[in-house]
C-alpha cells in the first residue's frame, strides 16, 4: 500500500500542471514577516493545454552548449521614458528601431544567441485576474524575436526594468508584487507558449534597493527567490511547451560574488531545464566608467585596479562552476561588458583597444571553461567613454565599433567551446 500512494504521489508530483506547481510557491519565513502566495484563482489559468514536447528535446546543458556565445540587444525594447508615447519608446533611449539587417550583423560576426531585455509595464493593462499587454507592443517583441530566429539564432526574453518588482524586495511589498507577476508571466508565457526550444524565458533583472549597489538583507533574499519560485510556478503552469521550456532564474541583484550566498535554486516539477544567470563588471572603474584605462598582466605598468583582475575573476568562475554548473545548473553570465575608454594621449590609443580585447577574450574564455555562456552588454552607444559599450554602430549600418573586440571575443569561443562533463 505504501509502494501504491508512493507511486501516485511521484506521478502527481512529475506533472507540470498547475497547482501540483502552484503549491510550490513561497511560504511565509520563520521569522513570521512573509506571507504565503497561493492568491491566484483558477480562471487564470483555465483551459491549458496539455505539456507539449515537439521541438523542447534539448535539456539545459545540451541548450546551453548550443548558445555558445550571446549579445544583448540593449536599451531598445526595454527603453521608456514617463510621457512617452508607449508605441515609441523603443527609440527613447537615442537607438534607432531595430531592424533586420542589425540582427543579421550580429548572427555575421559569430554571436549564437540574442538577449532582448523588454519592459512590460508601459505597455499593459490590468483586469482582475488577468494583465493585457498591449497588441501593438506584443506584434513589435515578436517581430524582433523573429528576426533572431530567421537568422538561427537563439532568444532569451525577461522582464527588464520592471520598478514595481525590482526595487521591492520587501516582506511588506511581496504579496501584491507575487500576484503582480504571476498575472504578467502568465500572459507572456502563453503568449508564447509555442515557440520551440530556441526561446528561454528569464524571470527577473537586478532586483535590488533602489539607489544602491551593496549586498542586501536576508529579507531582499527570501523576496527575490520568492520572485524565482513565483515565476518557474507561473511558466510550468501555463501548460504546452512551457512544460518544457529552459527557464533562467537571477541570483540577487545578479550578483557574480556575493548574490550566491544568499540564492535559492528554485524548485521544478521539470528537472533538468534551468539555468542560473549573474553579470559581471569587475572591475566597474575599468568596465563602466573611464577612470581606469586598462586591465589585466601584460598592462600593470601603465595603471589597473588592485581588485577585479585575472585571478579574481578565475575565483569567481570557479566558484560559480561549483556551485551550479558542477550541480546541474548551466550559468548564463547575461551581461558583461567593457564601455570604449578615451586615451590618455595619441601614443597610448592602440594599448586602450587591446587592453580592452585582452580583457573581453580573458573573460570569455574563463567563462567558457567554467560552463557560463557570457552575454555582450551592447547598449548601441558608439562614442568614447562612461557608457559606451556597443561593439556596432545602429545608426551606421552596423558597422563594428570595435573590430578588434568582436575577434577577441569570436577567437575565444573558437578555443574553447563550452563542454559539460560528468552530467
Amino acid at each position: 500500500m505504501k509502494k501504491l500512494l508512493f507511486s501516485i504521489v511521484m506521478i502527481f508530483l512529475s506533472m507540470p500542471t498547475t497547482w501540483s506547481c502552484l503549491k510550490n510557491d513561497p511560504a511565509s519565513p520563520a521569522n513570521g514577516k512573509g506571507t504565503t502566495q497561493n492568491n491566484e484563482t483558477a480562471s487564470m489559468y483555465a483551459n491549458m493545454p496539455a505539456a507539449d514536447k515537439t521541438g523542447m528535446s534539448s535539456d539545459a546543458f545540451a541548450l546551453a552548449a548550443k548558445l555558445s556565445i550571446g549579445w544583448n540587444l540593449g536599451n531598445s525594447l526595454e527603453a521608456y521614458d514617463d510621457g512617452t508615447d508607449p508605441t515609441a519608446s523603443e527609440t527613447s533611449w537615442r537607438n534607432p528601431i531595430t531592424t533586420k539587417e542589425m540582427i543579421d550583423s550580429v548572427a555575421a560576426a559569430g554571436f549564437k544567441t540574442v538577449r532582448i531585455p523588454v519592459r512590460w509595464y508601459p505597455h499593459m493593462t490590468e483586469q482582475g485576474d488577468t494583465i493585457h499587454i498591449d497588441a501593438k507592443w506584443l506584434a513589435r517583441v515578436k517581430e524582433v524575436i523573429q528576426y533572431c530566429l530567421d537568422d538561427g539564432l537563439y532568444v532569451i526574453i525577461n522582464t527588464h526594468h520592471e520598478f514595481w518588482l525590482e526595487n521591492h524586495p520587501f516582506y511588506a511589498d511581496s504579496a501584491s508584487v507575487y500576484q503582480r507577476e504571476r498575472k504578467l508571466w502568465t500572459q507572456i508565457a502563453t503568449i508564447f507558449r509555442n515557440y520551440d526550444e530556441h526561446l528561454l524565458f528569464a524571470g527577473t533583472n537586478e532586483v535590488h534597493l533602489s539607489g544602491t549597489n551593496a549586498p542586501g538583507s536576508p529579507e531582499n533574499y527570501a523576496v527575490q527567490n520568492g520572485y524565482n519560485q513565483i515565476f518557474v510556478n507561473t511558466v510550468r503552469a501555463t501548460g504546452g511547451k512551457n512544460a518544457y521550456r529552459n527557464l533562467i532564474v537571477q541570483t540577487y541583484r545578479a550578483d557574480a560574488n556575493w548574490g550566491t550566498d544568499p540564492f535559492k535554486i528554485p524548485t521544478d516539477v521539470t528537472p533538468n531545464r534551468m539555468m542560473i544567470e549573474v553579470h559581471y563588471y569587475d572591475p566597474w572603474n575599468y568596465c563602466g566608467m573611464d577612470s581606469t584605462k586598462f586591465w589585466g598582466a601584460p598592462y600593470k605598468a601603465k595603471g589597473v585596479d588592485k581588485d577585479g583582475q585575472e585571478a579574481d575573476m578565475e575565483k569567481c568562475f570557479a566558484k560559480l562552476k561549483t556551485l551550479y554548473v558542477d550541480k546541474g545548473y548551466p550559468v548564463i553570465m547575461g551581461e558583461y561588458g567593457v564601455v570604449r575608454h578615451s586615451a590618455p594621449s595619441a601614443r597610448l590609443s592602440g594599448a586602450v583597444r587591446a587592453s580592452r580585447a585582452y580583457y573581453l577574450g580573458t573573460l570569455v574564455q574563463k567563462a567558457l571553461s567554467k560552463g557560463i555562456i557570457p552575454f555582450f552588454w551592447d547598449n548601441g552607444y558608439a562614442g568614447i567613454g562612461e557608457d559606451q559599450f556597443a561593439l556596432f554602430n545602429r545608426r551606421d549600418h552596423m558597422k563594428q565599433v570595435d573590430a578588434s573586440a568582436i575577434a577577441a571575443i569570436m577567437k575565444s569561443v573558437k578555443t574553447n567551446k563550452v563542454k559539460y562533463r560528468n552530467r
